[in-house]
C-alpha cells in the first residue's frame, strides 16, 4: 500500500492499510459487560489458531451477524457504565476496503464521536481500534504499520475509531482545551469509552464479544495506545504504538515551541529555509552515512555521529543554497540540542536527530510565505488552550519562557496528557503485548524520547529480557514521522502482533520496505528488537533484507536521558 500523508500537528505520513467493520447481538451482552468487555475475558478458552502460509494467524472461525444492521439503530446505549452513548445511525455500507459492512455512528457523552464498521460475512472475532493524528478532531480510518497485513485486508476485524472527544477545524486546533472535560476526553478517556461501546455493539450484532482486541496508531495514535496500556490494561490484548507522542505536554509546548523559536529571527522571519535543507542533509550524509559500514543514504543510529553544521559556513558576505550563515548554523545547533532551560537542562528528552534534516520542511521550516510551519502552529495552539489550567487565547510564543519555573508550571498538566508511566504490571499480568516502533529520522517527535521511555519501562519491569516477553521496540533507520523519509518505511507490525497475542510467537524482526513512486520495491531491510541492529553479511545486494543479520550494536549508548520531567509510576491522575 502507498503512504497517505495527512497534515497537522505533527503532520504524519501514514501507511493506509484497508480497514473493515464491526457487529454484535443481545445474548452475550450481559456476560461481556460483566466481564469488563475487555482483554482477559476475551482470552478465556481461546483455541490455538493456525498460521497462514504467509505466517499470519488464521484466526478463529468466521462469525456471522445475529440481527439486522438496522436493528442496531434502535439500541439504547445510554446506560453503558462510564460511557453513556447514543447511536446516530446504523446502515449497510461499503467499508474502506470495499467489503459489505454495517456502519454504526454515534456519540459517547459529552461529544466523543465514534464510527464502527462491522463486517457482514468475514468477521473472525477480532476487534481493531485505530488511533488518530495531530490533535485529532475528526474521524479517519488509518491502520498504521500494517503494510500487506492479510488479516486486515481480508476483513477479519471490526474496526472503530473516534474524534478523541471534539471537533476540530485542523489538526492543530486546540480550542477544545477551553473545556476541562474535553481535555480529559482527549488526554485519556475517549479511547477507553469507545472500546466499551464498540464491544457492546459487537455483542449485540454478532451474539458474542471479540475474542481478541487490538489497538493500532502512530503519533497521537501511539500516545493513545500507550495510554490504554497504562490506564486501561484490560481493553486490548495487543497494542501497536508508533512514534508515540507520549511526553505530550512537553512535546506540544517546549519541543514544538523550541523548533519554532530557534528558527525565527527578531523580525519574525525563518532563519533556516527549506531551500537550505538539501545541502545540510547531504553534508550530514558525507560525514555520517558510512559509519555503519554502508554508504546507503540512511543513518542507522544518529548518536554515532556528532555532526557540526559549522562545516557548512558560508564565506564572509555570501549566502547561497549550498552553505549556512552564522545565524543558520546557530539555529541548526539549537535544533539538534533540543529545548533547554536557563541552566542548559533538557525540557524534553531529545532534540532533532542527526540525519533528519531532509524531513524538516513543513515541520521546522515553512514551505510557503505566510504559512507557519507545523511546529509553530502546534505550539501556539497548545500554549493558548492546553498548557495552563485555564485557556489563555491571547498567548503567543513570545510569552513562552524556556526556564525551569515555566516548565514546572506547565508540567502540572502532564497528569492529563502524558502517557509516561513505565509500570505496565497490570497490562503484562493481563497477557497484553506492546509493539513500539519509531523512525530514527523523525523530525516531529524525537526518537530519543521513545528510547528514554522504553529504558524506563525495562528498568521498571525487570530488565530487557523480562520486558521483551511482552513489550518490544523497533527503531527504523532513515524513517521520518510515522513513515516516509529516506529509509525503508513500510512495515507490517500488526500481523506479528496478532501472532504474538494469539500464537505466543514474539516478533524477532520486522521487514521494512521502501517503495518507489510506481509501487515497485526499491529496498528491504530487517529491523530487530532494540537494541539489536541489522548488519550486512557481506554478500548479495544491500537492498535485500535477506542479506542482513542481527547483531549487538557496536556502541551501547546511554538510553536514560536526563531532563526536567520524568518517567514515573503512579503520577497524579485526573
Amino acid at each position: 500500500m502507498r503512504a497517505h500523508v495527512r497534515g497537522g500537528t505533527p503532520g504524519r505520513a501514514i501507511r493506509a492499510a484497508r480497514v473493515r467493520a464491526l457487529p454484535v447481538a443481545l445474548a452475550a451482552l450481559a456476560v461481556l459487560v460483566m466481564a469488563g468487555g475487555g482483554q482477559a475475558a476475551s482470552r478465556t478458552a481461546a483455541p490455538v489458531v493456525r498460521a497462514e502460509a504467509d505466517g499470519s494467524p488464521s484466526g478463529p472461525p468466521v462469525v456471522l451477524p445475529k440481527i439486522d444492521c438496522a436493528a442496531l439503530a434502535g439500541q439504547d446505549l445510554s446506560g453503558t457504565p462510564g460511557a453513556p452513548a447514543v447511536i446516530g445511525s446504523a446502515a449497510a455500507a461499503t467499508s474502506p476496503d470495499g467489503s459489505a459492512s454495517c456502519e454504526v455512528k454515534g456519540t459517547v457523552a459529552p461529544q466523543i464521536q465514534f464510527d464502527v464498521f462491522l463486517p457482514t460475512t468475514t468477521w473472525r472475532q477480532r476487534y481493531l481500534q485505530l488511533g488518530c493524528s495531530s490533535l485529532c478532531g475528526n474521524i479517519d480510518f488509518f491502520a498504521d504499520a500494517s503494510d500487506g497485513c492479510v488479516p486486515l485486508n481480508r476483513g477479519d476485524f471490526v474496526l472503530a475509531t473516534s474524534n478523541e472527544g471534539h471537533v476540530g477545524v485542523s489538526g492543530s486546533d486546540a480550542i477544545f482545551g477551553a473545556d476541562p472535560q474535553l481535555r480529559v476526553d482527549f488526554g485519556y478517556r475517549s479511547d477507553h469509552v469507545v472500546a466499551l461501546v464498540a464491544k457492546r455493539l459487537i455483542a449485540l450484532y454478532y451474539g458474542q464479544g471479540p475474542r481478541y482486541s487490538y489497538f493500532d496508531g502512530c503519533s497521537q495514535g501511539g500516545h493513545q495506545g500507550l495510554t490504554e496500556a497504562q490506564r486501561y490494561p484490560h481493553d486490548f490484548d495487543g497494542i501497536v504504538a508508533g512514534a508515540p507522542a507520549s511526553v505530550l505536554t512537553s512535546l506540544l509546548v517546549f519541543s514544538a515551541g523550541w523548533h519554532a523559536t530557534a528558527n525565527t529571527d527578531a523580525q519574525g522571519q525563518p532563519i533556516l529555509t527549506a531551500a537550505k535543507l538539501p545541502a545540510l542533509h547531504a553534508a550530514v550524509l558525507r560525514e555520517c552515512d558510512a559509519r555503519d559500514g554502508l554508504a546507503d543514504g540512511q543513518i542507522d543510529d544518529p548518536r554515532a555521529c556528532a555532526f557540526d553544521p559549522g562545516s557548512l559556513r558560508c564565506p564572509t558576505g555570501t549566502d547561497s543554497a549550498n552553505c549556512l550563515t552564522d545565524a543558520q548554523i546557530g539555529a541548526v545547533r539549537k535544533l539538534y540540542a533540543g529545548p533547554r532551560d536557563e541552566r542548559g537542562r533538557l525540557m524534553y528528552p531529545g532534540g532533532e536527530p542527526v540525519g533528519s534534516e531532509a524531513n524538516w520542511a513543513r515541520w521546522v521550516t515553512p514551505t510557503a510565505a505566510g504559512v507557519p510551519a507545523g511546529a509553530e502552529s502546534s505550539a501556539t495552539n497548545a500554549l493558548k488552550y492546553l498548557a495552563y489550567p485555564t485557556a489563555r487565547p491571547s498567548a503567543t510564543l513570545r510569552d513562552l519562557h524556556y526556564d525551569s519555573a515555566t516548565f514546572n508550571e506547565i508540567y502540572r498538566q502532564a497528569g492529563i496528557y502524558d502517557a509516561t508511566d513505565p509500570d505496565l504490571t497490570a497490562f503484562r499480568a493481563a497477557g497484553g503485548k506492546l509493539l513500539l516502533w519509531h523512525g530514527w529520522a523523525d523530525p516531529a517527535i524525537s526518537p530519543y524520547g521513545t528510547i528514554a521511555y522504553y529504558h524506563a519501562l525495562t528498568e521498571r519491569m525487570g530488565g530487557t529480557d523480562a520486558t521483551q516477553r511482552f513489550a518490544r521496540l523497533f527503531m527504523l533507520p532513515g524513517v521520518s514521522h510515522c513513515g516516509d523519509g529516506q529509509g525503508p518505511d513500510a512495515i507490517d507490525a500488526l500481523t506479528p502482533t496478532l501472532a504474538w497475542v494469539e500464537n505466543g510467537v514474539a516478533p524477532d524482526r520486522l521487514v521494512a520496505t521502501k517503495y518507489q513512486d510506481d509501487g515497485t520495491v526499491a529496498r528491504t531491510r530487517p529491523v530487530y528488537p532494540y537494541p539489536t541492529v541489522a548488519r550486512y553479511d557481506g554478500s548479495g545486494s544491500t537492498d535485500d533484507a535477506a542479506n542482513f543479520a542481527p547483531t549487538p550494536p557496536p556502541t551501547r549508548y546511554k538510553d536514560d536521558i536526563p531532563w526536567l520531567g520524568s518517567f514515573r509510576s503512579g503520577y497524579e491522575r485526573h
